[in-house]
């Protein structure tokens, strides 16, 4: 039976993230649109992206991170990136990877410049370091910080001001903008991740083109007939992988929550006979003293010397139940 596909492929997949962030057009309109909620005077006039990937010792999670890395004409840096898998140390990660960036621009010895006449001059190098950027889009959601969209820089942490904007990254949490109508977007970057959090189950035309028509040629793109015979091979591996993936992770948890309840049922057995042992000893005790105490009661009541009144006294019992013996 042929495999039906959706108008659209994935952008999760690995196939799907790079042919859309390895178009410079496109890649440099998302950026001017994000860093713009920043300042909106920023301008990235091109993007030339590069190769490689930036994360050489994680190959064995190829299938469920991907990235694309990217430089302006003037030098700042990016990396997008697409992460699939949760992780505790998550922003920790984040953090390693803009270091190893940045010390990629560290310059040893003396550096080129200029003079104020012009004159090219050597000197040492004064730790500038260009702007680099990372934007992180993650296909789960952060249960410790459920947010939607998140930017984080080096900011002084009694006033918040930035202390320097040389390092700054978003967090892009994917599931919740598969949550909300298209109403629902307010911004042109909101717009931008509800199509590449939706593009994979839209069944007619991308929205917001009318706003943004760049929109139409991300369609195009990312619309499966358009993809030559290599390309859609090379898209169904990849989703395949990215199917795989998730079809274990879920298959895992659900192994996980059985055996959990499993020896959950165990411990909760084990738990009710220890309780069940203590308590019946408890009332074993306790009845084993009362009938000790009816035992002396009789003989108290058959020898005679004492009232009603004085047995119950002695034994605790009361006067009816000792009547009663």
């Amino acid at each position: 039976m042929e495999q039906v596909h959706p108008k659209y492929i994935n952008p999760a997949t690995d196939f799907g993230f790079k042919i859309i962030f390895k178009d410079e057009e496109i890649t440099r309109e998302f950026l001017n649109d994000l860093l713009r909620t920043r300042n909106p005077k920023i301008n990235i006039a091109s993007v030339t992206i590069e190769d490689g990937e930036l994360d050489e010792t994680n190959k064995s999670s190829r299938r469920v991170v991907y990235d694309v890395h990217c430089k302006t004409e003037t030098g700042e840096q990016f990396v997008i990136e697409m992460q699939n898998d949760p992780q505790e140390f998550f922003s920790d990660r984040i953090a390693l990877y803009m270091a190893r960036i940045a010390s990629k621009q560290q310059q040893k010895g003396m550096q080129e410049a200029f003079d104020k006449d012009g004159n090219p001059v050597k000197v040492p190098w004064n730790y500038h370091i260009k702007n680099i950027y990372g934007v992180f889009f993650m296909n789960f959601k952060d249960h410790k910080r459920p947010k939607a969209l998140t930017h984080c820089a080096l900011l002084d942490t009694e006033d918040y001001e930035v202390d320097s904007d040389v390092f700054q990254y978003w967090k892009i949490q994917l599931p919740f903008y598969r949550n909300i109508q298209q109403s629902d977007c307010k911004t042109i970057i909101d717009k931008w991740f509800y199509i590449l959090a939706n593009l994979s189950t839209m069944k007619t035309s991308v929205p917001f083109t009318d706003e943004k028509p760049l929109f139409l040629r991300l369609a195009q793109i990312a619309e499966y007939g358009n993809l030559d015979a290599k390309q859609q091979r090379q898209y169904d591996e990849s989703l395949d992988n990215y199917l795989v993936y998730f079809n274990t992770l879920d298959f895992r948890e659900k192994l996980g929550y059985d055996k959990g309840v499993e020896t959950g049922i165990k411990q909760g057995l084990k738990k009710g006979i220890e309780q069940g042992i203590e308590q019946g000893e408890k009332i074993g005790r306790e009845e084993g003293a009362k009938q000790e105490k009816i035992s002396i009661a009789r003989n108290l009541k058959s020898a005679g010397i004492m009232s009603m009144e004085q047995i119950a006294l002695a034994t605790g019992l009361s006067e009816e139940e000792v009547s009663a013996l």
